[in-house]
């Protein structure tokens, strides 16, 4: 896990973690990493261009059949070689 150190934080803010804190018998440090957590989302857009970041940075092919078919053959038994070798090929062509 990294560090992150936040300077400047109101006062009202504090106190406010503080009591969460004390309410849920749990530390400063971890009411205020729920905070964040909470308070963070990625939107849709985000989501995308981070899925498209690891698609094009790590090389995975972008054949014609999508994820949720391949996992579909998969849960269900019926994948067959010629999937397969449609993946390999696309992987080679990249």
């Amino acid at each position: 896990m990294g560090n992150l150190l936040i300077r400047d934080v109101e006062d009202a803010l504090m106190q406010r973690l503080k009591l969460k804190a004390e309410l849920n018998g749990t530390s400063l440090q971890h009411e205020a990493s729920r905070a964040l957590e909470r308070g963070a989302p990625l939107t849709g857009a985000e989501r995308r261009a981070f899925f498209d970041k690891i698609a094009t940075g790590r090389g995975f092919p972008k054949g014609k059949t999508s994820g949720a078919e391949m996992l579909r053959a998969i849960r269900d038994g019926t994948e067959d070689d010629e999937d397969h070798d449609r993946v390999v090929a696309d992987e080679d062509a990249a």
